[in-house]
């Protein structure tokens, strides 16, 4: 296995774990984590490839940027559908009204996960986003090309 993508898995699960509490708190700062996490798995991806050129960093930082984030989107999901969850166990108010109760038809149990479910996946691919970027710029920063010794004969 590439070392861009297994430093993507591992960084990405700590991001993954990590963003199932910040989803859970406050869903619309999961795309933060996702870019921190893409910024760090890149610029990691570039200091132990030893690319030769800055472009090969940035375009081995983005793949692992890209695994992180999908890694941060499942984070997301998982986050969001527990607060929904305790949302709909507890009855508390949220600021767009009360959940529905668990006796609700299912026609509005559906509706209130579906829009969940799609709030989580649009903040999920916006974080994906952010993390190839921020893995390709740090990627880009972090591969330093080999200097060539011209010796004189």
């Amino acid at each position: 296995m590439q070392p861009r993508i297994k430093i993507g898995l591992l960084v990405g699960g700590a991001g993954l774990l990590l963003n199932i509490c910040v989803a859970a708190l406050m869903g619309i700062c999961g795309p933060l984590v996702a870019l921190t996490a893409g910024a760090v798995a890149g610029f990691i991806t570039a200091s132990q490839e030893q690319l030769p050129t800055k472009n090969d960093g940035a375009r081995a930082g983005a793949i692992s940027g890209l695994v992180v984030g999908a890694l941060v989107l499942v984070g997301q999901l998982i986050g969001g559908v527990s607060v929904l969850f305790y949302l709909q166990a507890t009855g508390m108010p949220t600021l767009f009204g009360a959940p529905p109760n668990q006796f609700a038809s299912g026609l509005e149990q559906t509706a209130y996960y579906t829009a969940g479910v799609g709030v989580g996946v649009c903040f999920g691919l916006v974080g994906i986003g952010m993390s190839a970027l921020a893995g390709a710029f740090t990627g880009y920063l972090g591969t330093s090309p080999p200097t060539d010794i011209v010796q004189a004969s």
